[in-house]
């Protein structure tokens, strides 16, 4: 059977004048320089610290408890004076922090944590979400209208799970379905349709790419790899690059919209948008962290959330810092290393140490034998490693990993190695390294030690 994968009408996005908008403002101050990008930062936080003080109950008495006003802002520094909100204030006291503007939607969100996190989001707002994240593709050669394959978590009920949407150009493969038979539809498809990008969440992206390579099947190239929505880590890049022998592009962003951040064109550094918010990182006494090579979480000052405001918003991630410019490819924005990973993602051992998930990888052949894994912990000092066997993973290769995962480990934990037929995605189709059912406090000394902060 035959299929046309042509656009019948104009890209959706581009029917949006606000989306058209936006990107015209972004094309426009892509050269600004340090001093005009601190200028336009400085009068958008005015705007917005002014914007919740007369609108909102929440941030107003916030900022009366604190002696701040939105006059107590007159240098980029100042902001430090505002003190920092987090999701139990904002999600405990929703009403007190929103603002009734038109059109807005309550919208929900995991997060890494898989714990829901509610807000008021208006379409403006959500339309230059949608063109700072293209604006970052435009990098790298992408556009709307195309062709793109696209494999995370969407619910397509079709037979074969694979729907095709001409209103974007895009071809969409469910992620809830990675099956060697699925996984094998969705490789003849792409040679009819020919994508340019791929794009999807990177444990996704990495499952359809280890079949490949197990496999010796081939895909049609590629312009480029577009990941989104999780951290990506070393080793599936890796993969990624070697598969689909095409540029890996990765991007930070939260539901919350408060800060966006989009690998370079020439590296794989992240580059803060500073048109879109106000990012900072800070460390465990709330300063800026301002040295190279230095860890710190991140703080976003959203510039376009205006139904639920973000001002100085603890999104519980952590970066690496790098610098103020980046000497690729000119540009004056803050540039982070490395995306560490989620405070979440994080085993808490019987001395109360804490490892992150992103330590345990590894960079030979201590995970050739099984299809996937995931860590789980429900009570102090007590991992479980489930994990999904190869039929070539044998007694003694679940003894050897075991002996790797240890090294890493420590000797203040015990290790459960549990053999099981599938692992389960989150709602909203994501794969979890790791299920961590403890509550962590943030503020716990040992956690601010593990992670540098």
């Amino acid at each position: 059977m035959r299929y046309r994968y042509r656009p019948k009408y104009i890209h959706a996005d581009l029917q949006n004048k606000h989306y058209c908008e936006w990107t015209k403002f972004l094309r426009k101050s892509e050269n600004w320089s340090a001093k005009q990008i601190e200028e336009h930062q400085l009068s958008e936080i005015k705007k917005i610290v002014d914007y919740a003080y007369k609108n909102t109950i929440g941030y107003r008495k916030l900022y009366d408890n604190h002696g701040v006003t939105p006059d107590s802002i007159k240098t980029i520094e100042d902001i430090q004076k505002i003190p920092f909100v987090t999701k139990e204030m904002i999600g405990n006291n929703l009403e007190a922090f929103s603002v009734k503007t038109r059109e807005r939607k309550y919208i929900t969100t995991g997060g890494s944590t898989g714990i829901p996190f509610g807000f008021y989001r208006d379409n403006i707002a959500f339309a230059k979400e949608l063109a700072s994240k293209a604006y970052q593709y435009y990098r790298i050669g992408w556009k709307e209208g195309d062709r793109q394959l696209v494999l995370r978590g969407l619910v397509i009920q079709s037979p074969n799970h694979i729907k095709y949407y001409p209103r974007f150009n895009e071809l969409r493969c469910s992620s809830y379905h990675l099956t060697p038979e699925y996984m094998e539809l969705y490789r003849q498809r792409a040679f009819e349709y020919k994508p340019e990008w791929v794009k999807g969440y990177p444990s996704s992206l990495y499952i359809f790419a280890k079949f490949l390579e197990e496999t010796k099947r081939p895909f049609p190239s590629l312009k480029g790899v577009l990941c989104a929505s999780e951290n990506i880590y070393d080793f599936q890049k890796k993969l990624l690059s070697k598969v689909f022998g095409a540029r890996i592009f990765s991007h930070y962003g939260h539901y919350e919209m408060a800060v966006l951040a989009g690998f370079c064109e020439y590296e794989d550094s992240y580059h803060v948008l500073p048109q879109y918010g106000y990012a900072e990182l800070v460390d465990k006494n709330g300063d800026l962290v301002t040295r190279s090579g230095k860890t710190g979480e991140i703080i976003g000052t959203s510039f376009i959330m205006h139904a639920t405001p973000f001002i100085r918003y603890r999104t519980q991630d952590v970066a690496l810092f790098k610098g103020e410019s980046c000497s690729s490819c000119g540009r004056p924005y803050q540039i982070w290393e490395r995306i560490e990973g989620r405070l979440q993602e994080l085993i808490v051992t019987n001395n109360d140490r804490y490892i992150s998930t992103s330590m345990l990888n590894f960079h030979n052949d201590v995970y050739d034998h099984i299809q996937k894994f995931q860590f789980y912990q429900r009570e102090k000092g007590k991992v479980i490693f489930k994990f999904i066997p190869k039929e070539t993973c044998t007694d003694e290769t679940v003894g050897y990993i075991r002996k790797q995962l240890l090294t890493k480990l420590g000797d203040d934990i015990s290790l459960e190695m549990e053999k099981v037929k599938e692992i389960p995605l989150t709602p909203r189709g994501k794969h979890r390294l790791l299920v961590q059912e403890m509550k962590l406090k943030y503020d716990d000394p040992s956690l601010m030690e593990a992670l540098g902060l």
